[in-house]
């Protein structure tokens, strides 16, 4: 391996997370519902996102891989499609998670903007899960756990409504006399 091909690969790992973190900053930017949902679920059960997000994980990444290695083209279509879509799902829970990072963060520079923080906490997430060794094994691994969870979460739920008690009408009644 020469210098070359060393400072090739560091571009090419270097590029990978600008753009991941473009991406965050952008799912969170266009869709501020999904992922404010995203947050809440967050919040409220990690465990929860987290477990489930493992099971997408093994689903979603695992049946992807075994379709690309296989020999037929569509099948290796339909596995780029469900790596596709498991990023999908990655993407709004990592943009979920940015926005719970980036509240916790307004305590701490109450004069940021909303923006500004958004940037800050994707690009701390990031440089969190490029961490070797620790951010490698443990943190990539549970971000994406529970952005995956997440994000599922957050693009499967149905919007509830509050129950409205109909309005009973009393009838009048008539007495035959």
């Amino acid at each position: 391996m020469t210098n070359g091909d060393v400072l090739a690969y560091i571009s090419v790992i270097l590029t990978i997370l600008v753009t991941l973190w473009a991406a965050i900053l952008a799912v969170g930017l266009v869709f501020t519902a999904k992922t404010q949902h995203a947050a809440q679920r967050l919040e409220q059960a990690p465990g929860r996102a987290i477990g489930v997000g493992i099971g997408l994980a093994l689903g979603g990444i695992g049946l992807g891989v075994v379709l690309l290695n296989s020999k037929n083209g569509l099948l290796m279509l339909i596995g780029w499609v469900l790596l596709a879509l498991t990023l999908c799902l990655a993407m709004v829970g990592s943009a979920g998670l940015a926005r719970v990072v980036s509240t916790r963060m307004q305590s701490m520079a109450p004069t940021q903007s909303a923006l500004a923080l958004l940037a800050r906490s994707g690009a701390l997430l990031i440089a969190a899960g490029a961490l070797p060794a620790v951010g490698w094994i443990l943190l990539f691994p549970l971000q994406l756990f529970a952005s995956l969870g997440a994000g599922f979460q957050a693009l499967t739920a149905r919007e509830r409504r509050a129950y409205e008690q109909p309005v009973v009408q009393a009838q009048a009644q008539t007495n035959p006399q």
